[in-house]
Parts: structure tokens; C-alpha cells; sequence
């Protein structure tokens, strides 16, 4: 079974209902702005397939500004 780092994301619906079993990474952007990133998690369903989801949050450049 291959992790699905390569597979494209699924973009994130508000409300959407998620199976997530085991959380195998989050993978946030870097931005030296305080801005709106797309973050992506990879992980594993109560099947056992990986996947990978698409959402948006802020940049951590916006909790460290005074």
C-alpha cells in the first residue's frame, strides 16, 4: 500500500462528514504573511484506505505577529 502523498487532495466541504481512523500527517505551508494557506491531511479511514484532504486556515505567521 502506498501513502497517498501523491494523490491529489480533496478539497475540504464545510459540514462535511469525515471517517478519519488515524491522522498520518498534516502538511501546512510556509508563508511569511499572514495569510489564508492550503493545508493538507493525510490519513487513514476505518477501511484502511489513505487519503488525502484539502482546507484552508490561516498561516502560522499570523499567530506570531504582535
Amino acid at each position: 500500500t502506498t501513502l497517498a502523498h501523491s494523490a491529489e487532495a480533496t478539497p475540504y466541504r464545510y459540514g462535511q462528514n469525515l471517517d478519519i481512523a488515524k491522522v498520518i500527517s498534516i502538511d501546512v505551508p510556509n508563508s511569511s504573511l499572514c495569510e489564508v494557506v492550503t493545508a493538507t491531511m493525510t490519513y487513514r479511514n476505518s477501511a484502511g484506505d489513505v487519503e488525502v484532504l484539502g482546507y484552508e486556515q490561516l498561516s502560522s505567521a499570523c499567530t506570531n505577529q504582535n
